[in-house]
């Protein structure tokens, strides 16, 4: 598993995560934000665009849609948005890109979590594990999802 590093701050509400990816920062951005691959890591594309104060709106199960507020858009480089499901209070994602030696980093900062912070961190590391499978060409199947968050959080 290429994870460099994972941490959880409960108290400070808070998850990081740095992620190694055997490909150029352009292509993990395409894989990130491309609406074919989205449903096959994260959710469904509802609604909205990645333009600067746009709101996105994901499907991540039936009927359970995030909605996010772009605040930053640099392409293959930073996406910093809010966070917002509709039983929680509002949170910010920032996902910043960088080459390294055997590819690209990808940081993931969710921050301002008024609840979860532990399944936070598993769901984001799980969330990490199918964007490599899709990146690999081997796209896990999403009706799995919870089993692998399930053994990730014990873990």
């Amino acid at each position: 598993m290429p994870i460099i590093r994972k941490f959880a701050d409960a108290s400070a509400g808070s998850v990081d995560l740095r992620w190694s990816f055997g490909v150029s920062t352009d292509r993990l951005w395409h894989a990130m934000i491309d609406r074919q691959a989205l449903p096959l890591w994260l959710g469904t594309h509802v609604a909205g665009s990645l333009d600067v104060g746009s709101t996105v709106q994901i499907e991540h199960a039936e009927n359970y849609i995030c909605e996010s507020r772009i605040e930053q858009v640099e392409p293959a480089s930073a996406l910093v948005m809010s966070w917002k499901f509709p039983e929680e209070s509002v949170s910010e994602v920032s996902l910043t890109l960088q080459s390294s030696l055997f590819g690209a980093e990808l940081a993931l900062s969710h921050s301002k979590l008024s609840v979860g912070v532990s399944n936070y961190l598993a769901g984001w590391e799980t969330h990490l594990m199918y964007l490599e499978a899709v990146l690999l060409g081997a796209p896990r199947s999403m009706d799995q999802f919870w089993d692998v968050y399930q053994e990730v959080f014990e873990n």
